[in-house]
């Protein structure tokens, strides 16, 4: 069981990373990137706290009315830096709109 962060784009893409890639910012800081955004993957959609490997299930659905149910611990381990994996296919014209766990 660790804590982890999932981060679901637009166009279906996503990935878990853990909390520690991300380094603590100070006053001033200026953040760091979570998610390279590119025209395959779009916009980032959503980001949820997730806790793996207790069997959570996540809903994603699209603008269109489709949607897919999958185990979070299904869903790649990946650095705040690397792109994700297609979690659902989503047609021309629509979006990711909502991530539920």
């Amino acid at each position: 069981m660790a804590d982890a962060v999932l981060i679901v784009t637009t166009k279906g893409y996503g990935k878990v990373v853990i909390p520690g890639d991300f380094k603590q910012q100070k006053r001033g800081g200026k953040g760091v990137i979570g998610y390279k955004v590119t025209a395959d993957s779009g916009p980032v959609a959503a980001t949820e706290h997730v806790v793996t490997g207790q069997g959570e299930r996540v809903l994603i659905t699209t603008a269109q009315g489709c949607a897919i149910m999958t185990p979070v611990d299904d869903i790649s381990v990946h650095s705040r830096t690397a792109g994700g994996v297609k979690l659902i296919d989503v047609a021309d014209g629509d979006q990711v709109v909502s991530v539920i766990i």
